[in-house]
């Protein structure tokens, strides 16, 4: 089991069981990461259709535990329990430029409060020690809160529009 931890956050990276579960059985998910069970998944800007593609492609592959799917869960001390807050991918292993792509989405009642920022930060080390040279977002032109939190997290708008209304942000690896 692949587990990354930040100061607020912990990240689980979806194998082939807990993907499988996400997409075809809620309470079933809930239940195995021993989470509270929340009325709205998956966050925006995932859809029920993101599940089964993560579920799909770690079918596969088996190896790819940390590319296709992670679970957020705060980290808010020991007499919290633990909380499913979102979710994040990594869309795919790196490309043959090693660029990588990365989504997050958090519940609306953790937006702004720094768990966004704590995964792009923890996911793009983790894609940069395993290979990734660039890590891209895209995002809604008008996300401003979105665009704040990559900022924060050393992203750079980088000015190219592959869509109409959809901004490009990046980061590179040091060296």
């Amino acid at each position: 089991m692949l587990i990354l931890t930040a100061q607020r956050v912990a990240l689980l990276a979806l194998d082939r069981d807990l993907a499988q579960l996400q997409a075809g059985s809620r309470t079933a998910f809930f239940n195995a990461i021993a989470v509270t069970h929340e009325p709205v998944w998956p966050p925006a800007p995932f859809e029920p259709g993101s599940l089964d593609w993560a579920a799909k492609n770690l079918a596969h592959d088996p190896q790819g535990e940390g590319w296709y799917g992670w679970a957020i869960l705060a980290n808010e001390g020991e007499r919290a329990p633990p909380r499913l807050v979102g979710i994040a991918a990594l869309i795919g292993r790196p490309d043959d430029v090693g660029d990588v792509e990365l989504a997050f989405g958090l519940l609306p009642e953790f937006r702004g409060r720094g768990f966004g920022a704590e995964t792009v930060r923890t996911l793009a080390a983790w894609a940069f020690q395993n290979e990734a040279r660039r890590v891209v977002v895209h995002l809604d032109a008008e996300d401003a809160g979105a665009a704040h939190t990559l900022t924060k997290s050393g992203f750079a708008d980088t000015g190219e529009q592959e869509y109409p209304g959809v901004a490009r942000w990046a980061l590179s690896a040091a060296g």
